[in-house]
């Protein structure tokens, strides 16, 4: 009779208490909701109101402490000093500042495309239950309910398809990109500054004739009353120069208002406070010019920033396509992670910390994706091929600021030499029925036709100087001529590594017909 053999088997005991699964989940979502926040419709709306309260007492306080805020101005200024004000203060240009520091930290982004990920992980887990293993009768604890572990792991991509120098490139051309609008915020407000303070300077003049008018109807209703004195004019002469006098002081209170509005409007320009006083100091020139279009459109081509941004768009929509078709190609990476762990992972029976460590590489390759790179793919082709539409929509609406301009300065070139003779012709006339009405040769109706005359026309000979002055400005405009040239070697550099990029990078070439092919 054989003497049955004796086997060791596993047999799990419990050797610590259990926590119901129940209990646990509710403190993990009472967690998960204290921590993600409950806020509703009514909160959001509620923030936003206090917010904006708070706003309006910051404006009281600082309208109450204007005298003593440097944003307030008083004086005397030129056009280049209102200039140098709204660059500094101007709140578009400190918004397109903010972009491109945006597209900064962009580069940097892009870089962790190539660059090593090293992460730290630590981990603590507590069993309910330990394994134990029963050896003859005798049971052995494998391993410990409190298990801690702490992993450093480093990995390198090798090869993505070309998508990593796609990603690089793509974000150094959205640099580019936000280097382009900060061009174009600074030209944006050297227009607007300049235009507004030629209006205002229109204004002023218009301003200066209304009070002429007055002054001249006045000097008129004088010499009417002492003809009616005489007996040589009638009580509607009188009435009739009265009515003329009080039409011109409602011209002079509208003319006040438009230099008001246009005062306050420049001042937001400005980037200063409501509160200041400027007297601006200069005055409307006539200053001939020949345009040509050629030369005119030469220069747009080369310095608009628009087409600048137009051209670096395309080039960011390929480089889009070119990383969407890399997900057709397998990937490549090393590995290498060093763990410490509670017990020792070489042995579960000592109760020590011990090391290790695994390394090796990987690839990994989409067989199906579910069409997911075909949509991507057939994506990135639509968002070039509108790229380049809009690269040709961009050039023809540049074509046609600077034909508009080119017209504009030759209409205004025939209005200013129009009115520069009609001024004096109608000095003339006025000061000839002024003297034949004193001298009972002419009616007080042909003086005041005359007197309405010469104020129309110089009227019309400053707002022929400023059509002028705005025309030669937005020609300026259109040429892209107002704020600082293309600075190709800014726009390509790197501010992680500061060297040049590549051509890609740098301000776009003329382009050909295939150039933004696939």
């Amino acid at each position: 009779m054989k003497t049955p053999r004796k086997t060791g088997r596993m047999n799990l005991t419990r050797t610590a208490g259990r926590i119901p699964p129940y209990v646990a989940a509710i403190v993990l979502c009472t967690a998960v909701v204290a921590a993600a926040g409950c806020a509703g419709r009514e909160q959001f709306y509620n923030d936003i109101a206090a917010r904006r309260a708070l706003s309006y007492q910051t404006w009281l306080d600082k309208r109450n402490r204007s005298s003593q805020s440097r944003d307030v101005i008083r004086g005397k200024l030129s056009l280049e000093e209102c200039l140098g004000i709204a660059l500094v203060n101007n709140k578009q240009i400190a918004s397109a500042v903010c972009d491109k520091e945006n597209a900064r930290g962009k580069i940097t982004e892009s870089y962790s495309l190539a660059l090593p990920q090293l992460g730290l992980t630590g981990s603590y887990t507590r069993l309910d239950e330990t394994p134990s293993a029963d050896f003859g009768g005798q049971s052995m604890v494998m391993g410990s309910a409190d298990n801690y572990a702490l992993s450093a792991n480093l990995s390198q991509p090798l090869f993505r398809g070309g998508s990593i120098g796609a990603g690089i490139r793509a974000a150094r051309l959205y640099a580019c990109m936000a280097d382009e609008s900060v061009r174009e915020a600074v030209q944006q407000v050297i227009f607007d500054v300049r235009k507004t303070f030629y209006d205002i300077l229109l204004a002023q003049e218009l301003l200066r004739v209304a009070d002429e008018a007055v002054e001249l109807s006045r000097r008129h209703l004088t010499d009417v009353q002492n003809r009616r004195r005489a007996g040589v004019a009638s009580d509607y002469d009188v009435l009739r120069a009265k009515v003329e006098v009080s039409n011109y002081d409602a011209e002079v209170i509208r003319s006040r208002n438009r230099l008001h509005l246009l005062e306050t409007s420049f001042y937001k320009l400005l980037g200063v406070s409501q509160e200041s006083e400027i007297e601006f100091v200069g005055e409307l020139r006539y200053e001939p010019v020949e345009p040509s279009l050629e030369k005119a459109a030469e220069a747009a081509f080369a310095r608009r920033p628009e087409l600048m941004q137009a051209e670096l768009q395309c080039r960011l929509y390929k480089e889009n396509l070119t990383a969407s078709k890399a997900e057709r190609w397998p990937k490549f990476d090393l590995f290498f992670s060093e763990n410490y762990t509670r017990p020792d992972p070489h042995d579960s029976m000592k109760m020590s910390w011990g090391d290790s460590w695994t390394a090796g590489a990987t690839m990994s390759f989409a067989i199906f994706d579910g069409l997911k790179t075909k949509g991507r793919v057939r994506q990135a082709k639509a968002d070039l091929a509108k790229s380049r539409v809009r690269l040709a929509d961009c050039e023809e609406a540049v074509l046609l600021d600077v034909r508009q301009a080119t017209f504009n300065i030759n209409d205004a070139d025939s209005f200013v030499k129009s009115q520069q003779a009609n001024v004096k012709r109608a000095a003339e006339g006025y000061e000839l029925a002024e003297a034949g009405y004193k001298e009972g040769v002419n009616t007080e109706l042909e003086v005041r036709d005359a007197r309405q005359a010469l104020l129309h026309a110089r009227a019309l000979h400053y707002q022929a100087v400023h059509s002028h002055s705005v025309a030669r400005l937005q020609l300026r405009r259109a040429m892209g001529a107002l704020g600082p040239p293309v600075d190709a070697g800014q726009a390509g550099r790197s501010e992680h590594s500061g060297a040049p990029t590549t051509a890609d990078q740098r301000a776009p070439e003329p382009r050909d017909a295939g150039e933004y092919g696939e």
